[in-house]
């Protein structure tokens, strides 16, 4: 109990430590385009780094001092064991809330974006509905949270990469007949004529779900501000403004968020 105490304490003075190396470490994706990735001059950028800067100007303000921020790249396989393990002091990348991911870290509400499952495929590929990827091998990522259960539920081969950029060679290579990956991811490559002209979103997406900024828990004062910082991302529209800065396709998620925040 003493040792849960003190983790707990210890956790709970993270902004104590923010303050004192004037730094917040970010743990942020750079595979995820166009909410994570590299510039050409190997910056990182996308509407979660955007998001990430709003944090590092309210920590600044908060503690009276300016706050850098370390950037930290993350995949999906590794993200929550790197914040569980205390690599990071929160957690931005796209990763999607999950009860069994609320037990290991402390996820901020209300959620900041959202996604849901659909397949990504040549456009000479016979899906045309959820049933015809039964028992078909699909290539998708390493942690994600939809693997286990789409598998069973549609006999799927699944060949699962620990990078996204490796999963999607192996689908433009032919090892499996599409991709099992989440409709934004799918939306923003399709953006990209030269690479991906001759795929398509095949299927209606579904099991939509939202995503969670998150930090460790017992971490409370950090907590709180990140709570309310989502809640004024809603209620000023800015993660409205950041889906049209990086060209994403205006979701109902984010409207009916501002739309209930904005009233309140």
């Amino acid at each position: 109990m003493s040792l849960a105490a003190a983790g707990t304490a210890q956790a709970g003075a993270v902004l104590d430590k923010i303050k004192e190396r004037g730094e917040i470490v970010a743990c942020i994706k750079v595979d995820y385009r166009p909410f994570g990735f590299r510039d050409p001059s190997g910056g990182m950028i996308g509407l979660e780094h955007d998001l990430v800067d709003d944090i590092q100007a309210r920590l600044s303000a908060a503690l009276g001092k300016p706050i850098k921020v370390q950037r930290v790249p993350v995949i999906a396989a590794n993200r929550v064991q790197f914040l569980e393990q205390g690599k990071c002091d929160m957690l931005m990348a796209t990763m999607t809330d999950t009860p069994e991911r609320r037990r290991l870290i402390r996820i901020v509400e209300p959620n900041y974006y959202a996604s849901g499952i659909t397949v990504m495929a040549k456009k000479s590929t016979p899906i045309k509905k959820w049933d015809d990827i039964r028992g078909q091998t699909l290539c998708t990522s390493q942690g994600a949270f939809w693997n286990k259960e789409y598998e069973r539920k549609y006999e799927l081969k699944l060949l699962a990469f620990a990078g996204i950029a490796e999963s999607e060679q192996a689908l433009r290579d032919g090892r499996c007949i599409g991709s099992l990956t989440d409709d934004s991811l799918a939306a923003s490559r399709l953006t990209d004529k030269e690479i991906w002209g001759d795929y398509e979103i095949k299927l209606p997406t579904q099991d939509t779900k939202p995503w969670g900024l998150a930090v460790q828990h017992g971490d409370d004062d950090l907590f709180k501000l990140m709570t309310a910082a989502s809640i004024d991302w809603h209620k000023t529209g800015k993660i409205v403004t950041l889906e049209k800065k990086w060209g994403i396709e205006p979701t109902d998620f984010i409207k009916d968020l501002h739309e209930k925040y904005k009233a309140k």
